[in-house]
């Protein structure tokens, strides 16, 4: 297979079909940091005991400036992730969001001086935590971070890892 996207429906439909879902969750988020982007998270709740089981899909992409002025970097970043949703307390108020999946690199970094360009591409792990508060039944606020890690000096970047901030919201309909 070309991209790990097209596995996201299969492993939705054996969560659906396995289990009786009572509710659908729907989360989607933006991504803040070096580079911004947005995400959406698609699964359902209430399987075995977890609150919430889903996949996620995120983007993230930018240009930054390299080390030297002279020079810059293009670069997007694609995450594919399962993950689970628990609360931790009786009140089921405060939860939290664990996610682990495929990150796929692509980038070019431009130098000036000696007006050279080079392609980058790379396969990694993307894991992601968030906090919920759950502020309805149906509704509740998230918080998160997220981390992509690819391999040694397959990436113009420093320890050839992404960093970035989640802001979203749960929906339960």
């Amino acid at each position: 297979m070309k991209s790990p996207a097209l596995l996201m429906p299969i492993a939705f439909l054996l969560i659906t079909n396995t289990v009786q879902a009572k509710t659908i969750h729907i989360s989607p988020d933006i991504r803040l940091g070096e580079h911004d982007g947005y995400g959406l998270q698609l699964g359902v709740k209430d399987v075995m005991w977890l609150d919430a089981v889903f996949i996620s899909i995120g983007k993230i992409e930018g240009e930054s400036t390299g080390i030297y002025t002279d020079s810059y970097r293009k670069e997007k970043v694609h995450t594919y992730r399962l993950g689970g949703q628990y609360a931790f307390d009786r009140a089921e108020i405060h939860k939290v969001q664990l996610e682990l999946g495929l990150s796929k690199y692509s980038g070019r970094y431009y130098n000036y001086n000696n007006l050279s360009k080079e392609h980058y591409k790379s396969d990694g792990i993307s894991y992601s935590t968030s906090y919920v508060y759950q502020a309805t039944d149906t509704f509740g606020l998230r918080a998160g971070v997220e981390f992509n890690f690819f391999g040694p000096f397959s990436t113009p970047r420093v320890f050839d890892t992404t960093v970035n901030a989640t802001l979203g919201f749960t929906l339960s309909i």
